[in-house]
């Protein structure tokens, strides 16, 4: 799973306001937040909603891949509504940059509560993901929610099933990135990227590396161990 449900309000690499890998203060932690706006009117009745936007992932031609709302439980309930529906909605961010976007068909949706001192009810979560990002099985294209290395080839290794340890990651990574094959994707609050390579492509790059002794074999047999990765709470 590229990225945990709980995952909402978490330690991430870097903030829109300049703020430094690891830094866990709350200084102006409302500038963290942007705008979602849902409008939808019929002959009948209008809908005029919106709430507050911890974090978005998008792409180009008005798609949309992950959302992180808080509000309350009426705009929520009728948020998630417009998600399952695949309607359309304008997100702007921290800056004030609008866009208009959809989830697509079918999206992932993730509910929870966040309770806050001296406030009787708790502010609803949720967390929307499109098929795309959710696709475990695609072979081309893969979007992710962190721009973080290590991240990126554990989750090609998970993904496409290479036959890879942890180590040759910084070869293969600058050989995607030599050949434009890492792609960063407009949002805030998680730095997503898309990768485009094929198993394949990414099959005959193992074997050049290796033909180049860019790449070496292991010493010995045995498991492959990966690094523990965490992502840290930031709101504690």
């Amino acid at each position: 799973m590229r990225l945990p449900p709980e995952a909402v309000f978490l330690d991430r690499q870097q903030s829109n306001s300049g703020e430094q890998k690891g830094d866990l203060s709350m200084k102006n932690a409302h500038e963290r937040f942007g705008k979602l706006l849902y409008v939808r009117r019929t002959d009948k009745t209008a809908t005029n909603i919106r709430v507050h936007l911890d974090a978005f992932v998008g792409e180009e031609r008005g798609k949309a891949h992950l959302a992180s709302i808080i509000g309350g439980d009426v705009e929520i309930g009728a948020i998630a509504a417009a998600f399952s529906n695949g309607d359309r909605f304008t997100v702007s961010d921290p800056s004030g940059a609008e866009t208009v976007v959809s989830l697509g068909e079918k999206p992932l949706l993730f509910r929870g509560s966040i309770m806050l001192a001296g406030r009787k009810r708790p502010l609803r979560h949720l967390l929307a993901c499109s098929q795309e990002l959710a696709d475990t099985s695609s072979d081309g294209k893969l979007l992710l929610v962190s721009n973080d290395d290590t991240f990126i080839w554990s989750s090609l290794v998970s993904h496409y099933g290479l036959p890879a340890p942890p180590d040759w990651g910084p070869w293969m990574i600058s050989q995607l990135e030599s050949q434009k094959r890492i792609h960063p994707l407009p949002g805030f609050g998680y730095p997503g990227v898309a990768i485009t390579a094929t198993r394949k492509q990414l099959l005959a790059l193992l074997s050049r590396g290796l033909r180049s002794r860019s790449l070496c074999f292991p010493a010995q047999n045995g498991p492959v161990n990966w690094p523990e990765m965490r992502l840290r709470t930031r709101f504690a």
